[in-house]
């Protein structure tokens, strides 16, 4: 399953870039930064768009960069649970609780985010009499 950004996310900062050019084009001169700052939220609201923020599987849930091929992998055994507190996401296993960094509620597709919340309820429905493997990271920037 794929857990999208929220389209809000990504047509607010296209917005962002058309009122900043606008605002670049009309002003009497314009520095380098000044007139880079459109196409940076150019360039965010894109990928927004376009990117996958979660992918989860059965046994692990991978986290996109929103920028670049960077991913940070959780693997999930079969006791481990994913809970929810607030709009945040925690993986409990053997190896302790571990918050799934950059993950919030707000930056996802709102649809998605329900469906990913079910699927989280279902499965943890399912792990209660397993055992536990490591939910710690797996890969990327912060893998321990």
């Amino acid at each position: 399953m794929r857990v999208r950004f929220s389209r809000l996310a990504g047509i607010t900062c296209i917005v962002g870039a058309a009122v900043f050019g606008l605002l670049a084009l009309l002003s009497a001169s314009v520095s380098f930064v000044g007139a880079m700052t459109p196409v940076a939220f150019l360039g965010f609201g894109i990928a927004v768009l376009t990117r996958s923020y979660l992918i989860v599987g059965e046994d692990a849930v991978i986290v996109k960069a929103l920028i670049g091929p960077a991913q940070e992998t959780y693997g999930l055994g079969p006791a481990d649970v994913v809970e929810f507190e607030g709009k945040r996401v925690f993986l409990v296993g053997r190896s302790g609780r571990h918050r799934l960094r950059g993950v919030t509620g707000w930056l996802a597709s709102s649809r998605d985010w329900a469906a990913f919340r079910a699927w989280a309820e279902r499965r943890n429905a399912r792990s209660s009499s397993a055992t536990s493997d490591d939910c710690r990271p797996r890969g990327g920037p912060h893998a321990a």
